[in-house]
């Protein structure tokens, strides 16, 4: 038997958390980011070994992905859900395209396919996330060749960006 889905009203606020966590990494704003978690939140596989606190993955997601990234984007998709006695368990699959550029040579793109494994809780009624686990389960590193032919306005990685306004 599956586990019963959350009520429509926590499935809104738990996929608007899981929204404002992903623009605010490709818009580099850590207020956004911060908001997807609680306070006392754990992650879990973001490139160092055991858990992280939150504050520590916010002081160091900002600076390296602006250093080393000319964009990024992180698209969710196939959400599930499952309410638990005290807990709402949510797995997202993620595609992650970063674009760096190099002096060197043409812009590369590092494309990441994995997932998020959350668990949600309900405090002070606010659901936010308390403890994550980042699992990939394929990457990859190309070349970008030619750019599309237009007169594109590329978009900022700030509170500048159109989506702002």
């Amino acid at each position: 038997m599956m586990p019963p889905d959350p009520t429509p009203e926590v499935r809104r606020d738990i996929e608007r958390c899981l929204l404002a966590y992903t623009r605010g990494v490709d818009r580099l704003d850590a207020d956004l980011i911060a908001a997807a978690f609680h306070s006392d939140a754990l992650l879990e596989g973001y490139g160092s070994p055991g858990e992280a606190p939150v504050q520590s993955f916010l002081d160091r997601v900002i600076p390296s992905l602006r250093d080393r990234f000319r964009t990024t984007q992180h698209r969710l998709s196939n959400i599930t859900m499952e309410q638990r006695s005290d807990h709402v368990a949510v797995e997202s699959y993620v595609l992650a395209l970063h674009v760096a550029t190099s002096e060197a040579g043409p812009e590369q793109l590092s494309t990441f396919n994995g997932r998020y494994i959350d668990r949600f809780e309900q405090r002070d009624g606010r659901w936010a996330i308390a403890h994550r686990q980042l699992r990939v389960d394929w990457s990859s590193v190309d070349v970008i060749g030619e750019q599309m032919a237009g007169a594109y306005v590329f978009g900022t990685r700030d509170q500048s960006d159109a989506s702002y306004r």
